[in-house]
This record gives C-alpha cells, sequence and structure tokens, in this order.
C-alpha cells in the first residue's frame, strides 16, 4: 500500500513540476490566449440535479458577477451521467460540444483519443495565469494524478465533484450485539463477516452490504494490488485472489450474513430503516441516509481483508475544456474551472453538495471549520474519514468504454453471491469475455 500511494504521489509531483509539454496542437505557453479583447459568453454541460445543481449555480453566478473578465457562463443540467455522456458523444460527432463539460475521466478518453479536450498544461504553466504552485502544493495528488493518466506531463482537466468510499453504520445496533465503534478500527471483512453473523443471529437483520456491486468487485481485486482493466487494456479477473474473495463474500452473503442492493438498488434505503447494520457506500451518498431519528450514524473506514492492502476507491467527475470553442472561450473555461476549484469554491461546493473538497487548504477555510465543529454534522463524520482514507484510495483507469465494463462485473458479483450463478469458473470467464468485449467497442 506505501509503495502504490508513493507512486502516486510522485506521478503527481511529476506532473506538476515538469508541465512544459506541448498538447497534439502544439498549443504552448507562447501562443493560448491569456486576455480578452472583448466580453464572451460560454457554456458548461453538468449532471447534477436538485441541490447540487443550486450550489452549483451559486457559484457560476458568483463568477459572472465578480470576474472582471466580460465572462458570462451558463451551465445547464443535461440529465443523468448517462445522459449526459450520450449528448458528449453526439455533441463531438458534430463538433457542437460546449466550452466546459463535467465528466468522469472514461468518458474523457475518447474526447481525448478524438483530440476534442484542451491539455491545460501551457495554462496552468503561465506566468501570468497559472496556478501551478497551487495544482503542486493544494490539490489532493490522487486527483491530478487521475487527469494526468493521458499524458506524462500534462493536465486534462481541473476535478471538481469527487467522493471516495466509508462504511456507515448504525451504531445502537452494534452496540446492542455487544460492540463498540472503537471496535472497527482497522476493520477486516474476516471481523465484519463475525459481527455480521450476531446481526443476523440476534436481530434478525443482515451486518453488511457493498452499495456498488461493481465497486465490491473492484476494489477487492485492488486489495492484491490488480487493477480490474488496465490503462492499456490488460483484464485482470481470472486469478486465485478473485476466486478466493468471491467465494467468501458468496458464503457470507448465503448465510444472511451479508446482502446486496437487490430490488432496492441502493442499500441506504434499509439502512436507514433499521433493516441492516451496516454498508460500504459513497461519501457523496449520505444526503440518501434518513434516520427520523431512531438511531445514530457513525462512519468508519471502509474494511480489508487480513494481510491485503487497504483499498478504497476515489472517484467523480471532472472539468474539461474543449477544443470546440474558439482560443477565447477556451480561456474563458479556464478562468472559470479555475475560480470554480479555488479554496472557497471547493469548500462551498462540498459541504453544500456531500463531494470531497479537492484542495487540502479547504479544510482551514470557515465553511469546513463551522461543519466540523458541529458534532451532530453526519457530513463532518464523513469527512474526516475520508480524509484520512485517502491515504490509501486508488482511481481506475480511464479505458473506453468503462462503464460498460463496471455493469458487467456489477451483474456477474451480484448473480454469483446470490447463488442464481455457481460455477465460479465459468462466472469469472465469462466476466472476463464480456469486459474485452465492452472496452473494443468502439
Amino acid at each position: 500500500m506505501k509503495r502504490r500511494l508513493l507512486a502516486s504521489l510522485m506521478t503527481a509531483v511529476i506532473a506538476v513540476t515538469s508541465l512544459a509539454g506541448c498538447s497534439k496542437n502544439d498549443t504552448t505557453s507562447e501562443n493560448i490566449v491569456t486576455e480578452l479583447q472583448q466580453p464572451i459568453s460560454i457554456e458548461m454541460w453538468h449532471y447534477m440535479n436538485g441541490k447540487q445543481a443550486e450550489v452549483l449555480q451559486s457559484i457560476v453566478d458568483d463568477f459572472n458577477n465578480t470576474n472582471t473578465l466580460g465572462i458570462t457562463v451558463t451551465a445547464s443540467s443535461q440529465g443523468s451521467i448517462v445522459d449526459l455522456n450520450k449528448k458528449v458523444i453526439a455533441a463531438s460527432q458534430s463538433n457542437t460540444l460546449p466550452a466546459i463539460v463535467n465528466i468522469y475521466p472514461d468518458a474523457a478518453t475518447g474526447l481525448i483519443n478524438e483530440d476534442k479536450v484542451v491539455d491545460l498544461t501551457p495554462y496552468v504553466n503561465s506566468e501570468t495565469v497559472g496556478m501551478a504552485d497551487d495544482i503542486k502544493n493544494d490539490f489532493i495528488p490522487d486527483f491530478i494524478s487521475e487527469l494526468s493518466q493521458w499524458g506524462e506531463n500534462k493536465i486534462y482537466g481541473l476535478p471538481m465533484t469527487k467522493s471516495t468510499e466509508v462504511l456507515y453504520v448504525n451504531k445502537n445496533a452494534l452496540e446492542k450485539l455487544g460492540y463498540t465503534v472503537d471496535d472497527l478500527k482497522d476493520l477486516t471483512f474476516e471481523k465484519l463477516a463475525e459481527i455480521s453473523q450476531k446481526a443476523k443471529d440476534e436481530l434478525g437483520i443482515a451486518g453488511f452490504g457493498f452499495d456498488s456491486s461493481s465497486n465490491a468487485f473492484i476494489s477487492t481485486l485492488k486489495e492484491d494490488g490488480k487493477d480490474f482493466v488496465q490503462l492499456d487494456g490488460k483484464i485482470n479477473i481470472i486469478n486465485d485472489w478473485s476466486k478466493e474473495f468471491m467465494q467468501f463474500f458468496r458464503e457470507k452473503t448465503q448465510s444472511g450474513a451479508f446482502r446486496v442492493p437487490g430490488e432496492d438498488k441502493f442499500l441506504s434505503g434499509p439502512f436507514s430503516n433499521g433493516d441492516l447494520l451496516a454498508y460500504q457506500g459513497s461519501s457523496a451518498g449520505f444526503a440518501h441516509i434518513n434516520t427520523n431519528g431512531a438511531f445514530e450514524v457513525a462512519v468508519v473506514e471502509v474494511p480489508h481483508f487480513e494481510g491485503k492492502d487497504k483499498a478504497v476507491i476515489q472517484q467523480g467527475a471532472s472539468l474539461f475544456v474543449t477544443k470546440d470553442v474558439s482560443p477565447e472561450a477556451q480561456y474563458a473555461a479556464y478562468e472559470f474551472i479555475k475560480f470554480a476549484t479555488n479554496t472557497e469554491n471547493t469548500a462551498k461546493f462540498a459541504t453544500g453538495t456531500g463531494y470531497l473538497p479537492v484542495r487540502k487548504s479547504a479544510q482551514d477555510s470557515t465553511v469546513v471549520q463551522e461543519v466540523l465543529a458541529d458534532t451532530d454534522s453526519l457530513y463532518g463524520k464523513i469527512y474526516n474519514v475520508a480524509k484520512e482514507s485517502l491515504g490509501f484510495a486508488y482511481f481506475t483507469p480511464a479505458i473506453n468504454n468503462a462503464q460498460s465494463a463496471r455493469t458487467v462485473a456489477e451483474e456477474k458479483y451480484a448473480a454469483y453471491v446470490t447463488g442464481n450463478s455457481n460455477d465460479i469458473d465459468s462466472m469469472l470467464k465469462e466476466m472476463q469475455s464480456q469486459v474485452e468485449t465492452s472496452i473494443s467497442r468502439q
């Protein structure tokens, strides 16, 4: 785990201390636009709705009202993440992409391969409008590494909507079983299985579940140092460790100690209703937990297997500037995403939506300190755990059609652990074949 974290940190340091490469279009710090001669309006596409969209819009409004460059940003939701991806693909094909898209790295891969995304390195390195020191010293290193994976010494976007996973626990039910939250420190799956079986036997409820069955497979595989699919396309599904942990999860699910979302789709519902002791879910999903005061929610680090590395996924969308707009619009887009990810705004966005701040300095901001001072704040509990968990977080390589590959993993995991699929070797072979088909589609 320490080697993986060191490698990640080194990648980020290299990316920001050597930022001097040229983009595919030979865009350098010398020939990019860094000032505007007249007012300009640009558009941003995102997938946020409800409270998240409201917080984002307030940041957009602040930018429009305070910037002295004559830039006006219009932000519009395109529906769900799937809806946004479809519209981005269609717009890319017709050369009508907006200046900014808020998409996941795997969706950005296709755009980057088609030379549709601006390499922000020259802007970041610019003596007049740059932010290299901020990226090197303040942004979360893994977030920057994820956005540098398409080319050495390049940064293709800035992080915004980032999250990781935590373990949500019904503290009252845990104590009924004779355990305390302290017993969950450095929690192993072996210990969690013991607690979960007791929850089944004594309380009549399942003890644990993964909110995301794809993350269940991918993260547990990562504990053994294996990427689900590598950036070069190599698939690491068929191996002894996959067989071992899948059989473990199957046994615990069959006994009723563990469960999968199933018809509930997400485990925040049964957890809120007191029908589940604990579940591993997104740090940004806490808004879906509503206990109506029936019990206290504790938050701890996600479990890991004895003798294996800790591994928790960090994921989420980032802000990318497209090449379908003029150089002036590209510069305007850079100025907006620089503003949207400054210390004040990442703190405001994170605390208002449940996402994580993308800068370390956000912790010292007034808005974050106020949340952390509130001992009843669930986000405050999540923030403290997530901040520590980022020390062993990983991101999945941004491969083509990654979402389709993840869907395969989700379906195969759920089918096997619930008993709808029985042959481990056949299941893994099918998963391998279907993932290979997914990532090879254009």
